[in-house]
């Protein structure tokens, strides 16, 4: 089987440009991950799937961060709305029943979306808890502070997306809900100590730790390794994320041009390989940046497979009645 530079990147915009086309031929990355800036429409963006298949291979993981809420990469006309993971979250710990359906239909109508443009990965669910404290980075894409409500549907968010080809990606482990600074901006640290954090933060992930795909936080947990931000961190990894947690699947970085990473992206994706990440994600879409990351790593690191399970998600027809789910959708969301 074929394996692949460990690295998930982005590109600059809506069309790939020449130096774009060469790094895909050169260095053959993993996946490629996709942002608003290169979702202006639907048909343009169902070209530049494609084209990205092409190029690469039909299989190629192609990701993209469509959480609802906030967090929207598809805002282009004519593209459903999607709602936050705290909207959800509120009907179930009113009707967990009417919640639980909701978030189903929801997670179908999006999957099917993401599947018509060519897309086969989104980085869902989030499964983190947030404190009182917290900095407002995760707020409402978390779906509760209620660790059984998050376990729950981030179940049903991974088993739906799996049913309608679309994998998923459990994020950010261990936990980002306790960060009191946005690690796009700054480096968080988390004061509490490991016993409390299994009870509480660790266990969404531990009820779905069967996922394929993972992402890590750019988070200093100082009682678990006052050195290494998880990312960073072979015991935060190799113990909690691997072992106590039990995730077998990829673990991905976050995005390693987050400003909570103060060294060269180079030697940052360097260092999440050594401490035991397998993928290096890299966002920006800076092409002398992943260039840079590419050639560094190319001699240095393993090339990964993309695993069976993976694929047989990616070629998985869909048989759910999208129209149908729309109507129900939209049938319920009027009776609350």
């Amino acid at each position: 089987m074929k394996k692949y530079l460990p690295l998930i990147c982005g590109i600059s915009g809506e069309k790939l440009t020449t130096e774009e086309i060469k790094f895909f031929r050169d260095y053959k990355p993993w996946g490629i991950i996709l942002f608003e800036r290169n979702c202006i429409n639907k048909d343009n963006l169902k070209n530049l799937t494609k084209e990205l298949k092409e190029i690469n291979h039909q299989n190629i993981p192609i990701l993209i961060d469509q959480e609802g809420g906030r967090v929207s990469r598809l805002n282009f006309k004519g593209v459903n709305k999607f709602k936050s993971n705290l909207f959800f979250g509120k009907i179930i710990e009113k009707d967990a029943d009417l919640g639980f359906e909701l978030l189903r239909l929801n997670t179908e109508i999006l999957a099917h979306t993401l599947k018509e443009l060519g897309i086969n990965t989104n980085t869902v669910p989030v499964l983190d808890l947030p404190a009182a404290n917290e900095s407002g980075v995760i707020g409402d894409r978390a779906f509760s502070i209620n660790e059984r409500t998050v376990s729950k549907a981030g179940k049903i968010v991974i088993e739906t997306n799996n049913k309608c080809g679309i994998a998923s990606v459990i994020k950010h482990l261990p936990g980002h809900g306790r960060a009191r600074v946005d690690s796009h901006f700054e480096m968080p640290e988390v004061d509490e100590f490991e016993d409390e954090l299994l009870i509480t933060d660790f266990k969404p992930f531990q009820n779905n730790s069967d996922a394929l795909l993972g992402m890590t936080a750019h988070i200093l947990f100082k009682s678990l390794d006052d050195q290494n931000i998880a990312t960073f961190s072979k015991k935060i990894i190799e113990t909690i994320i691997r072992n106590k947690i039990g995730f077998k699947g990829l673990l991905m970085t976050d995005d390693i041009s987050m400003k909570a990473i103060s060294d060269d992206v180079d030697i940052a994706a360097l260092k999440s390989l050594s401490a035991g990440c397998d993928l290096v994600l890299h966002c920006n879409g800076n092409i002398n940046e992943i260039n840079k990351i590419a050639e560094r790593i190319k001699n240095e690191a393993e090339p990964i497979l993309i695993p069976d399970d993976l694929i047989n998600i990616y070629q998985t027809k869909s048989d759910f009645a999208h129209e149908e789910n729309i109507k129900a959708y939209e049938y319920l969301t009027k009776q609350l």
